[in-house]
C-alpha cells in the first residue's frame, strides 16, 4: 500500500473511500463567470414561482406533460482526441499513440438536438450537420461493383428521427421554425386535448414569432429559464447531456478500429456514434434523474444546494439561509408580473433574471413587432447594400465605357494623323539643327545644379568664414 519514500499509493486510497460510502469522486468543471453571477437565490425562486403559476393555469398536474428541449453539439476530432484509454507498460519512457483519420468535408461537427419528457420518454432525434442540402441530406455509399448508393443519414438513427444540413451546425431562424414545425407534430400526438409544458434556454433564435405560434396551435405553452441558469434548471443539462459526450467518446473509441486505414471518417460513422451515444445517456433513467436533480419534476426547488448559489459572492451572501420554497412562494406575485412583461433588450425580450412565459398573448404579440421591425430593418439594410452595389457596378459600367471611348479616339484617323504631322515636325526640327553635342547649354536657359545636404552647406559656410579670418 506505500511506494518507495513511505508514499500511499492507489490502494489505500481505493480502499479508504471504500471505508467512507458517503464520499464521492466528483470530476470538477469550469463554469463562466457571467453564469455564476446570474445564479441568485431570487432568480432561481422566481423560476419555481412561474413555474408553479403556469401549471395551476394550464392543468399541468403528470409527468407526461412536462417536456425540455436543448441541443448539443458533438465535434468528431475532439471526439476522437478523447477516445483513447489508459494502457499499462513496463517502459516509463513510453508514450501511448493511437492514428485518427482524418475527416471528411461536412463531417467536422453535428449538433444533436434532444426532447425529453419528465416521464422518461423523448421525442426522435433532430440533428444538424454542416453543409448545404436542406432537408434530409444523403450520404454516397461505394458499391463493390463500382456504383455508388445515395443512403438518408435518418436512416442511421432511430425512427422519426430528421437531419438536416446547415452551413454552421446549430440553430438559425428559418430552420428553428422547421424544428418548432417538426416538435409541434411529435407533441401534440401526446397527451390529447391537454396542454403541454415545454421548458427551453431563452436563446435568442427561440423568440421567433412562427415557431412559438405552431407550438401554441399545438396547446404547448413555453417557459423560457432565465438567463445564464439553465446548468442549474435546465434537466437535459443535468443528466443525460452530461453522459452524453462520455457516451459519445466510448462509442468513438468501438467505432475507430473498424474505420479501414486511409480512408476519412465521413457523416455515416458520424451518425452511428450519435445514435449511441443517444441510445444511453438518453435513457428513461437518465431522463428521470435529470428531473430530479433540477427540481422540475417533481417540482421541489429544496433540490437545489443552496451553496451553489451564495457562495463566493462575498460574506454577506454567504451567511444568508435561504428556503427556497418559501421564497418560490413569497415572490409569486413578482414573479406573475414578471414572466409576461415585455422588457426590449438589444432587439429581444429579455430574460434576465426571470423566466417568461414566451407563448403568452402580450408576448407573441411583441415578439411579432420586434420581428417586424427586425424585418424593416434588414429590409432597409438590403436595399442600402443592392443600392451600395448598383452605384459599384454603374462606377466600373463608367470606367469601362470611358476606357472603350479613349482607345477608340486613340485609334481613330484624325489622332493617327495628327500624332504623324507632330513626327514630321519634330525630324524637320533636328534636321535643320544639325548634330548636337549632348548637354549643351542653349543661349537662355537656366541651369540647376543638385542641392547639397544642409549639414554640408553650414561646415561649407564655417571654413569660409575661418578662410576670411
Amino acid at each position: 500500500m506505500f511506494v518507495e519514500g513511505g508514499v500511499p499509493d492507489r490502494t489505500l486510497f481505493h480502499q479508504f473511500l471504500g471505508r467512507h460510502p458517503q464520499l464521492h469522486r466528483v470530476r470538477p468543471a469550469a463554469l463562466e463567470g457571467v453564469r455564476a453571477e446570474a445564479a441568485t437565490p431570487e432568480a432561481v425562486a422566481k423560476f419555481f414561482a412561474a413555474f408553479r403559476l403556469v401549471c395551476r393555469e394550464f392543468g399541468i398536474t403528470r409527468a407526461a406533460q412536462v417536456w425540455n428541449t436543448d441541443e448539443s453539439m458533438m465535434n468528431a476530432e475532439e471526439l476522437m482526441e478523447g477516445a483513447g484509454s489508459a494502457v499499462v507498460t513496463d517502459d516509463p519512457s513510453a508514450r501511448a499513440e493511437y492514428v485518427i483519420p482524418s475527416v471528411q468535408n461536412g463531417s467536422e461537427a453535428a449538433s444533436l438536438v434532444a426532447t425529453v419528457c419528465a416521464d422518461g420518454s423523448r421525442l426522435p432525434l433532430f440533428v444538424v450537420v454542416s453543409g448545404s442540402g436542406g432537408r434530409f441530406p444523403f450520404a454516397e455509399i461505394a458499391q463493390e461493383d463500382g456504383f455508388t448508393r445515395r443512403t438518408p443519414l435518418a436512416g442511421y438513427l432511430d425512427e422519426g428521427a430528421e437531419v438536416h444540413r446547415r452551413e454552421k451546425p446549430g440553430f438559425d431562424g428559418p430552420l428553428w421554425e422547421v424544428f418548432a414545425g417538426f416538435a409541434a407534430r411529435h407533441l401534440g400526438k401526446r397527451c390529447l386535448d391537454e396542454w403541454k409544458f415545454l421548458l427551453m434556454d431563452g436563446c435568442r433564435v427561440h423568440a421567433s414569432p412562427v415557431g412559438l405560434h405552431v407550438l401554441k396551435a399545438s396547446k404547448v405553452v413555453i417557459l423560457m429559464f432565465p438567463s445564464h441558469l439553465s446548468h442549474i434548471l435546465q434537466a437535459l443539462d443535468n443528466e443525460p447531456f452530461l453522459k452524453t459526450k462520455s457516451n459519445a467518446r466510448s462509442g468513438m473509441r468501438a467505432l475507430l478500429p473498424t474505420i479501414p486505414r486511409g480512408t476519412k471518417f465521413n457523416l455515416v460513422h458520424h451518425m452511428r456514434v450519435i445514435r449511441r451515444a443517444a441510445f444511453t445517456s438518453l435513457s428513461s433513467v437518465n431522463v428521470l434523474k435529470g428531473f430530479e436533480n433540477t427540481g422540475t419534476w417533481p417540482m421541489y426547488p429544496s433540490v437545489i444546494k443552496v451553496d451553489r448559489l451564495v457562495n463566493g459572492k462575498g460574506p454577506v451572501n454567504a451567511a444568508r439561509k435561504v428556503d427556497l420554497e418559501q421564497l418560490a412562494f413569497r415572490l409569486g406575485p413578482e414573479a406573475r408580473r414578471d414572466m409576461r412583461e415585455q422588457v426590449v433588450s438589444f432587439g429581444s425580450i429579455s430574460n434576465r433574471g426571470r423566466a417568461i412565459e414566451a407563448t403568452n398573448d402580450a408576448m407573441l404579440k411583441a415578439t411579432d413587432e420586434l420581428a417586424a421591425v427586425a424585418a424593416s430593418k434588414q429590409a432597409a439594410k438590403d436595399k442600402h447594400q443592392a443600392a451600395k452595389i448598383s452605384r459599384a457596378a454603374e462606377s466600373i459600367c463608367q470606367a469601362a465605357h470611358a476606357e472603350a471611348a479613349t482607345a477608340q479616339l486613340r485609334c481613330s484617323p484624325a489622332v493617327v494623323a495628327r500624332k504623324e504631322s507632330l513626327r514630321r515636325r519634330a525630324a524637320r526640327a533636328r534636321a535643320a539643327a544639325g548634330p548636337v553635342a549632348s548637354y549643351v547649354c542653349a543661349r537662355g536657359a537656366v541651369v540647376q545644379v543638385e542641392p547639397r545636404p544642409k549639414r554640408q552647406q553650414q561646415a561649407a559656410g564655417v571654413m569660409g568664414m575661418g578662410g576670411q579670418g
